[in-house]
């Protein structure tokens, strides 16, 4: 069985490959931001391909355009677009919740919770099994039981 060609593997390729060709920081970030995330096998096929063009720096748009026609991609940035589209989503999915919906969350257990009897609150307790740490969670376990009586 083989190992995974990775990013890294196909970096050091071209360095052996083409080992006077260095590139900008600039351009060396956008080649890892595009690539980093591809198909690694496959865009090492496109990378030996280009190498086999005997010239003394790799040839960046056409190893592009060959891996778009292998993977059937229209755009190599495409992939790594989605990728960035992805992490953002989950970054923006883990911030914390603004001060302002804490306050109206807060409110809203305040209400819920004044109205609460003693039976609804040792429902919660028996239905959930376990402590509330804070009012507004423990008003989120009394709507539940509310909307959900036991029958």
């Amino acid at each position: 069985m083989h190992e995974a060609i990775t990013w890294n593997d196909n970096k050091k390729l071209m360095g052996s490959l083409w080992p006077r060709w260095k590139p900008t920081p600039e351009q060396g970030a956008l080649i890892n931001e595009r690539w980093g995330s591809l198909h690694q096998d496959k865009l090492r096929d496109c990378i030996r391909e280009d190498a086999m063009q005997s010239r003394s720096r790799p040839n960046i748009p056409a190893i592009n355009r060959a891996y778009g026609r292998i993977t059937g991609a229209a755009r190599v940035q495409d992939n790594a677009r989605t990728e960035t589209i992805r992490t953002r989503e989950a970054l923006q999915s883990c911030q914390p919740i603004p001060p302002d919906e804490i306050a109206d969350w807060e409110r809203w257990a305040e209400e819920v919770l004044s109205t609460a009897t003693p039976a609804e609150l040792e429902a919660v307790k028996q239905r959930i099994g376990v402590g509330c740490e804070t009012r507004r969670v423990l008003a989120v376990a009394v709507d539940y039981c509310r909307a959900n009586p036991v029958r």
